[in-house]
Formats: C-alpha cells, sequence, structure tokens
C-alpha cells in the first residue's frame, strides 16, 4: 500500500469534537482519493465487533459508539480498533514487518502501547487490549494511573511522563531549563511533549 495523504490535528478533548474531527478529515482525504472505508485507531479498550470504544482513560472516554456515530457523517463503513493493535497490524501489512508471521510492535505516544502478531493472526484479546504493555504494574503503590491503577509502566515510560519529569525538573532547577522554559510561554506549565520530543 501507499500512503496518499496524511493530516494531523491535536485530539480533541469532547467526543462530539473527535467525531468532528474525524468527519473533516475523511472529507479532506476524500476531495483527491476514492475512499471504501475508514479504520479508527482509538487509545483504549475496543469491543470484539470493533464498533464501541469500551474505556479510553486519556480522553474519558466509556461505552462510546464509535463506528455509529462516525458511519452517519462519512457515509462509509467504519471499523474501530485499538490504537497500538492499528499500528502493529500496518507495520505488519504494509511496514517494517511485511512478510514476517511474528511481530510484537510497541507504541509511545500520550501513552505506551503495543500490538502482537503472531501466525499471521492478531492476537487482540478479550477487549482488543493484550498488549497494552503500559498496564503493567511495574511500581508498587506508584503513580495513579488514568486506568485506575497505580505504577502501571506508562507513568513512568510515555509522552505524557516525559512531559511530567521535564516540568519536575523545569521547576527544581530553572537556571538549567532556560530554553525548555524559553519553548514553551516561560513557565513550567508551559511545557509541552512538542518542546521535549
Amino acid at each position: 500500500g501507499n500512503i496518499l495523504s496524511t493530516h494531523k490535528v491535536p485530539t480533541p478533548t469532547t467526543l462530539k469534537a473527535i467525531v468532528d474531527a474525524i468527519a473533516a478529515a475523511v472529507a479532506g482525504a476524500s476531495a483527491g482519493h476514492e475512499i471504501d472505508a475508514v479504520g479508527i485507531g482509538a487509545a483504549g479498550y475496543v469491543d470484539d465487533k470493533r464498533a464501541t470504544v469500551l474505556f479510553a482513560p486519556n480522553i474519558n472516554c466509556r461505552h462510546e459508539p464509535l463506528k455509529d456515530k462516525v458511519e452517519p457523517r462519512v457515509g462509509l463503513p467504519v471499523v474501530v480498533e485499538n490504537d497500538a493493535n492499528a499500528a502493529a497490524w500496518g507495520e505488519y501489512t504494509f511496514g517494517a514487518r511485511k512478510g514476517h508471521d511474528d511481530v510484537i510492535c510497541i507504541t509511545l505516544g500520550t501513552g505506551l502501547g503495543g500490538g502482537i502478531i503472531i501466525g499471521n493472526k492478531l492476537r487482540r484479546g478479550r477487549f482488543g487490549v493484550a498488549a497494552q504493555f503500559g498496564h503493567i504494574r511495574v511500581v508498587p503503590d506508584g503513580l495513579l494511573c488514568g486506568c485506575g491503577s497505580q505504577g502501571c509502566w506508562e507513568q513512568y515510560a510515555s509522552g505524557r511522563a516525559l512531559v511530567r519529569y521535564a516540568k519536575q525538573r523545569a521547576n527544581a532547577t530553572p537556571e538549567n531549563a532556560t530554553i525548555l522554559l524559553s519553548l514553551g510561554d516561560g513557565t513550567v506549565d508551559g511545557i509541552e511533549g512538542k518542546h521535549i520530543s
């Protein structure tokens, strides 16, 4: 496969805004290309019908029928999959692991995720999150995670964790963080992921 176009927007904070952003992205992509279906990678638990986001801890989303909300807006068939599973399948089908029967993909973004393919089959697990490495507890009684547990790996190795570490260091020793602080608005609260990645 070939990438025909790319479009990047910040993740909206409400479900309605997310659906609007998806519809706008599909409209933009379909302007110059024929689109047969829409695949949505959702950071969270997805039902086995690949239609409903059961729980997405980083955007406070529970039991949302995303497929049913997006399909009427785009007029195309929609499938919803865990984002890390979708990334693993993309690498297996088109990318770095094309031609290999077995793949483990680790994704690092806002959170920490993963996807597993064994014997040419995506191993989703019960809620599509069999390889969500970010929710393995690595620090007993550690930091509270968006999933409700404490000490999840994601709290120590993810985009959000890197921003938190940078803010802590800048707050503790601002004289050593002048460049980082200047990239934001000059304050510790102004430090964002784009400033440290």
